[in-house]
């Protein structure tokens, strides 16, 4: 449809990343784990786009899937980050926090035997400068200012600092507050680890009723929003 964002999507490890046009180049949704920022300046070169193009990195969350290589992206590329306040401190840290748990049993047995291989959730830590953009809630008027027809959104559940974008031609970038990935464990498309049930819920509902229409997870493929039933 005219006027609708440009956007491109990559997958590095496990984690669904995605680069929205912006007014001076392209906004990065999440950063996946630490060790990928190569793969993600090889899949740019495959895209032709110059790591200069990345103006704005965007944190859905602080987990170390997610913010893994932010720094080293922050360093080599200049671009100003977004994220949620709650996201601050552990992000100063370098660590995730501990404050979810498994959806279920499945989950629980399946992650402990993913820990014996992955024991430790930390990423080099990300300070926060003058020049980036910090939120406490709902932000409608940061994006349509970088060139993007959409909103921000808090979406609480799977972590307190979970920010989700939700663009006007329906399409949302919801982080992991919605997942299409391991349905095997009976999860649907919940999370696999939640802070807040109702939380989610909560989210869920936020997203629809501000027009979403596809869900971009960044765990699994894009789905149809009338999937989500909180």
């Amino acid at each position: 449809m005219p006027g609708d964002t440009l956007f491109k999507s990559m997958k590095l490890s496990f984690t669904w990343c995605y680069l929205l046009e912006c007014r001076d180049g392209y906004l990065l949704i999440d950063t996946s784990y630490p060790g990928c920022f190569a793969p993600f300046r090889k899949n740019l070169e495959r895209l032709g786009l110059p790591l200069s193009e990345i103006r704005y990195v965007l944190l859905t969350h602080h987990h170390d899937d997610h913010a893994g290589f932010a720094a080293e992206l922050v360093r080599h590329s200049g671009c100003r980050v977004i994220v949620h306040q709650q996201a601050l401190e552990p992000l100063r840290q370098g660590c995730s926090q501990e404050t979810m748990r498994p959806f279920n049993r499945r989950v629980e047995l399946l992650f402990g035997l993913f820990a014996l291989f992955h024991r430790r959730f930390t990423f080099p830590p990300l300070f926060t400068g003058a020049d980036d953009m910090v939120l406490t809630g709902d932000d409608e008027t940061l994006l349509p200012r970088l060139g993007i027809a959409g909103k921000i959104l808090a979406t609480p559940g799977h972590s307190r600092d979970s920010l989700s974008v939700v663009l006007d031609d329906g399409r949302a970038f919801v982080g992991d507050v919605a997942m299409n990935f391991l349905r095997l464990t009976g999860v649907g498309h919940w999370p696999i680890y939640v802070e807040d049930l109702g939380e989610v819920a909560s989210s869920w509902r936020k997203i629809l009723d501000h027009g979403a229409t596809s869900i971009y997870p960044s765990h699994g493929r894009p789905f149809a929003a009338r999937e989500l039933r909180p």
